[in-house]
């Protein structure tokens, strides 16, 4: 029997915000879930940075909660998490997550989230599949097929936000699309965001919607692993460089806390 048969199809992993099942198959943030007791480390620390106690926030794309159970404990019994997560087993993990940790201000949606509310196709992936779960991307030309799930597209606006405090948004190739989708919720409530950039292209498209906004943008590049991880583990699964880049996006008179792990650039 190899070692992927013998392990579980939802492995138990305990982590720094709390025990989470986790995806056999997914061989970034579940892997590294198991192995750490965290993901992408630096990147949480530095979004638990911009919240605080009592704060309302959307985490969009949560994959199995990391971010979300991070975010929970953060802003405490009197703060909101609304997580949002298309893919099937991703989001049924996310809410096992939320629940065996006793997370009750936290809300799961599942849908994707985009400019226009519509249907997406989201791929249909085994939990014992190898991928990496993180990076699945979304058609917004849905076909029901046996490899795809319809799911519902949202937008920020469309939840009807009384107050917005800080918006994660690591939505694969539909950051813009997200900000488009947000911009009432943004020009009104003010929050901070930090979003995912995977291209130079995308960058320049959040910049040129954030912007007249009046938003300080940031760029803010990280790595996944950290020797200073919760289980001790000296040695890295993740190429030398793997890691994320983001804009972290001010509203006016918002400062970042501090320094932050990693590398900022501000982009005037």
């Amino acid at each position: 029997m190899d070692q992927a048969s013998a392990m579980p199809v939802f492995p138990i992993a305990e982590t720094q915000f709390g025990r989470m099942f986790t995806l056999q198959g997914d061989t970034v943030i579940s892997r590294s879930l198991r192995i750490y007791g965290e993901f992408a480390g630096d990147e949480v620390d530095s979004i638990l940075s911009l919240v605080r106690p009592g704060d309302h926030v959307l985490d969009l794309g949560a994959n199995i909660g990391v971010h979300t159970l991070a975010l929970a404990r953060t802003v405490g019994p009197a703060g909101q998490v609304t997580a949002v997560e298309p893919q099937r087993f991703c989001f049924q993990l996310l809410c096992a997550n939320v629940t065996a940790n006793q997370l009750t201000t936290v809300e799961c949606v599942r849908a994707a989230v985009g400019d226009v509310p519509g249907l997406c196709a989201v791929p249909r992936l085994g939990p014992t599949t190898r991928h990496n779960a993180g990076a699945t991307t979304v058609s917004l030309a849905p076909g029901a097929t046996s490899q795809t799930d319809t799911v519902p597209v949202i937008t920020v606006d469309s939840l009807a936000l009384t107050r917005c405090d800080l918006i994660k948004i690591d939505t694969e190739g539909f950051e813009d699309r997200v900000v488009m989708g947000a911009r009432r919720t943004l020009d009104t409530l003010r929050p901070v965001l930090y979003i995912e950039v995977h291209d130079r292209e995308k960058l320049q498209r959040l910049c040129g919607l954030l912007k007249p906004l009046g938003y300080s943008l940031i760029l803010h590049s990280t790595r996944f692993f950290r020797s200073a991880n919760p289980a001790g583990e000296p040695a890295s699964i993740f190429l030398p460089n793997a890691g994320g880049s983001a804009l972290i996006a001010l509203p006016p008179g918002r400062t970042l806390p501090g320094s932050l792990p990693g590398e900022m650039r501000s982009l005037a």
